[in-house]
């Protein structure tokens, strides 16, 4: 893993070193496939299986990674910022690629888009990396597309908010000395009550898997989400285990799962491998009024 991750920086320095500020600086500005001039496939239609109801004030949710999903994302975070103002995204990613130095990954750094930057949060990015005893990781962000992806998004549709980005191992099998961590962490910062902040789970469900493999995977996935069980939690197929740990921790007897769409890879576009599916949940959870 070290290799990898070496090899990477290599190539990030060659191609850093030729941009204005020279690779110190670029390190902690982030670019992303907006800032890079990247344009998202065209896919197929998905309709919407539910809205959130009239007064719903979502307090987290998951939304996939994948570009691929662009216009699911966009039709994600248009209700979101419909339903509500948020200030600061707690995003929670999968670290990819084995690039983390440590469990638990953050930064300082601000992310570049064709709209304008998008910051971190440093009080509570500090705050948060402090709890978990871990210094800052600028160089996994670089590459992390579970935080990249979104930020695009982020500026779009909440322009004046931050984030703070935390990435760790997600996929399975489960670390579950991580995932107890993570809630007991993420509880000190983060409540379903705050006001101004939002739990952004970034996560892809069933990977690698053919049609009918997927559809059993998915099932299992829905059940977590539709029947908020904490006990379900190990029946979500993702490559976010850990959060799937700390949304479980966070149902209520009045939380509610608001599934605006369940869809996969294959279904959006002709050029996905039958036998290679990736699958997406676009959700939002929210507290039903007395």
């Amino acid at each position: 893993m070290k290799f990898i991750r070496i090899l990477f920086l290599i190539c990030f320095c060659l191609t850093a070193c030729g941009k204005s500020g020279g690779p110190e600086d670029s390190k902690k500005i982030f670019e992303t496939w907006s800032s890079d001039g990247d344009r998202p496939p065209k896919t197929r239609f998905i309709p919407k299986e539910a809205s959130l109801p009239a007064g719903a004030k979502p307090w987290g949710g998951t939304v996939s990674h994948h570009l691929l999903t662009d216009a699911l994302i966009n039709d994600w975070f248009t209700e979101l910022a419909d339903a509500r103002k948020i200030k600061t995204f707690y995003i929670l990613s999968p670290s990819h690629w084995g690039l983390s130095l440590y469990d638990f990954s953050l930064t300082q750094g601000s992310w570049n888009t064709e709209d304008g930057l998008v910051h971190s949060d440093k009080e509570r990015s500090e705050k948060l990396a402090g709890l978990f005893n871990v210094p800052f990781d600028d160089e996994v962000f670089v590459y992390e597309h579970g935080v990249s992806t979104l930020i695009p998004y982020i500026k779009k549709y909440f322009p004046e908010a931050k984030v703070v980005a935390v990435a760790y191992h997600g996929e399975p099998p489960v670390n579950m000395n991580l995932a107890v961590k993570l809630y007991d962490t993420i509880k000190k910062v983060f409540s379903a009550k705050d006001e101004d902040s939002f739990l952004l789970i970034s996560s892809d469900f069933s990977h690698k898997s053919d049609i009918e493999k997927t559809a059993e995977k998915d099932a299992k996935s829905r059940y977590f989400l539709t029947s908020l069980k904490p006990s379900a939690w190990t029946l979500a197929i993702c490559d976010n285990r850990p959060a799937m740990y700390l949304l479980s921790k966070l149902f209520t007897e009045k939380t509610r799962c608001t599934i605006q769409r369940g869809t996969d890879a294959y279904k959006l576009s002709d050029e996905t491998d039958s036998k290679d599916i990736t699958s997406y949940f676009f959700t939002y959870f929210w507290e039903k009024e007395d």
